[in-house]
């Protein structure tokens, strides 16, 4: 599986948010880790946290991914599994799951991309105002 590593880091990063806005956490999860028998260690202090922003742009370009593309992405960042149960999940097979997560990759990098392109713009189109209504 062709996968660019910012796109991957992103949507673990989107995953973690997205599932802690579902379980009822109000965005933390909302686990008792006692009576789940897990017992708190110091690694588990030294979480990655979860960027929002990023997050919320990660969504937006994850939705805006053709249906079999965004279910793949779903299946694959949110409920985990193995490859041969995410296929199977799918209804297609693994090779198919490994192909559209590349697409989807690839899709949400260019959607990134534009979007940051677009903010570029628009800062600069600000600044030329600001700097054009300066007195001079």
């Amino acid at each position: 599986m062709a996968r660019i590593e910012d796109i991957d880091r992103r949507l673990h990063n989107w995953a973690r948010w997205r599932l802690g806005m579902t379980v009822g956490g109000l965005g933390f999860a909302s686990v008792d880790m006692a009576s789940e028998g897990i017992h708190s260690t110091a690694e588990d202090e030294c979480r990655v946290p979860t960027n929002d922003i990023e997050a919320e742009e990660t969504h937006r370009a994850v939705m805006a991914l053709a249906g079999e593309l965004r279910a793949t992405v779903e299946e694959v960042y949110l409920r985990g599994g193995s490859v041969k149960r995410q296929a199977q999940r799918l209804c297609c097979a693994e090779v198919t799951v490994h192909a559209r997560i590349s697409k989807a990759h690839l899709s949400i990098q260019r959607w990134v991309a534009e979007l940051h392109a677009q903010q570029r713009q628009q800062r600069a189109t600000v600044e030329a105002m600001q700097a054009a209504a300066r007195p001079k």
